[in-house]
């Protein structure tokens, strides 16, 4: 916990600079930059011995990065290696990140699907999740042909399962429970199972959510049954 904060703290301090200065864009290219260079075996070993001067491991810094980044952001690779945070450097990586996507009302949503997306389907399930979560998607998709069909989306920390694996294991739950609810000691009859029943989706394969079980019931005559006649008191004489 202490250690997300420390790399929310520093990644605030760099994006203010870089807001500031007009080089948002650039300075998150850097840090992830130098997040992938700390986590290079040699280098990172170098970085995380304490036995080595500081020094060494400045000019090791200096000479990987000094021609490819901006001054604000060798500094902020150096104080990291100062104050012994290397470990936090793919965190802070992360926490700008999440920082220029807000500063943008921008979102990267996960999809996967079954098979690959044409322009038609991309177009359409990006436009679907922007309309959900109100901001500008950006889009990474991965096939998966384990789900058999519809769309899985992750955005940030939602999750939008809209795949035909998800429905038929909500549909086995269902009935599932619907057994155990009703009768669990007793056996199932056969007429019992044998009734119809009708399956209603909410939507297609992109949206739809878990599918809703209903059983159609046989229809009654509206014949009330005779009442028996009441016995006749015996009269006293």
């Amino acid at each position: 916990m202490l250690k997300g904060a420390i790399a929310r703290r520093y990644a605030q301090a760099i994006f203010e600079i870089g807001r500031k200065q007009n080089t948002l864009d650039r300075t998150l290219d850097d840090v992830r930059e130098i997040a992938r260079l700390f986590a290079h075996r040699k280098l990172a070993y170098l970085l995380r011995e304490p036995k080595i001067p500081v020094q060494r491991k400045e000019t090791a810094i200096r000479q990987a990065l000094a021609s490819k980044v901006l001054p604000t952001s060798l500094n902020l690779a150096l104080l990291v290696v100062q104050r012994e945070l290397v470990d936090l450097m793919q965190n802070i990586a992360r926490e700008l990140e999440q920082l220029v996507l807000d500063d943008k009302n921008q979102a990267i949503a996960q999809v996967t699907t079954a098979t690959k997306l044409d322009e038609a389907q991309f177009t359409l399930v990006k436009k679907a999740l922007e309309g959900r979560t109100g901001k500008t998607i950006l889009m990474q998709t991965k096939v998966e042909p384990g789900i058999l069909g519809g769309v899985i989306a992750r955005v940030g920390d939602q999750i939008i399962d809209g795949s035909v694996r998800y429905r038929l294991a909500a549909l086995q739950q269902q009935l599932l429970t619907g057994v155990a609810s009703s009768n669990a000691d007793l056996p199932l009859a056969r007429d019992t199972m044998e009734q119809p029943t009708s399956v209603v989706s909410n939507g297609s394969d992109a949206t739809a959510g878990a599918p809703v079980l209903t059983s159609q019931e046989p229809e009654t005559d509206n014949v009330k049954p005779k009442q028996r006649a009441k016995p006749r008191r015996k009269q006293k004489k």
